[in-house]
């Protein structure tokens, strides 16, 4: 009954999401589902949410003025490849990071070294406990306000979510994920903040 009721539930604890605040950035993961994430993002932007749109991925942080596009379809214009900030390089950190470690650790110097106290993290709907476990670790707990929204474009699968060979995929390999930084991240030689 118990090992029924973890498994039935194992995808809701991924699932973590606040009420988007006003904030100064919003920061967009990459993916394999990238364009709901990047729908997420201009529909906040769209929304009043944030001017800023940090892809830490790419090493990027555009002002929303430079955006185009009608309501639901927003495209960046040609002129923000010259946008602030240097793609990220993974061999600055050690080959065991996994990558959304990496996009938090340029998040946060990217958030620093523009000023900003306060942003948005935007993924996918699984992603996003594995995403707030790190950024509270590497932003700590007081300097920075931080809200955690999925993209409502993406399609959420709860239930019987383990019957389905992708979904059961992804749920497991985001709890190894999580399970992976946790022991690493008391590494000696750990001290990327």
């Amino acid at each position: 009954m118990i090992i029924g009721a973890i498994a039935f539930y194992a995808p809701h604890y991924l699932v973590y999401t606040h009420k988007p605040v006003k904030s100064d950035s919003i920061v967009l993961f990459l993916g394999s589902k990238f364009t709901p994430r990047k729908e997420e993002a201009f529909k906040l932007i769209e929304d009043g949410y944030a001017r800023y749109l940090i892809i830490p991925a790419y090493g990027k942080v555009s002002d929303a003025g430079l955006f185009t596009g009608q309501p639901g379809e927003p495209k960046l214009r040609p002129d923000t490849a010259k946008a602030r900030g240097g793609a990220a390089s993974a061999l600055q950190y050690p080959k065991y990071f996994e990558d959304t470690h990496i996009e938090v650790l340029e998040a946060k110097k990217m958030i620093d070294k523009a000023g900003f106290k306060s942003a948005i993290f935007v993924s996918s709907p699984y992603h996003m406990r594995r995403i707030s476990i790190i950024a509270k670790q590497v932003f700590g707990t007081n300097d920075y306000q931080l809200t955690f929204v999925p993209s409502r474009f993406e399609e959420y699968k709860g239930g019987l979510w383990f019957l389905n060979g992708r979904d059961l995929k992804f749920v497991t390999g985001e709890y190894l994920k999580i399970a992976w930084f946790m022991v690493y991240r008391f590494f000696p030689q750990n001290n990327y903040r």
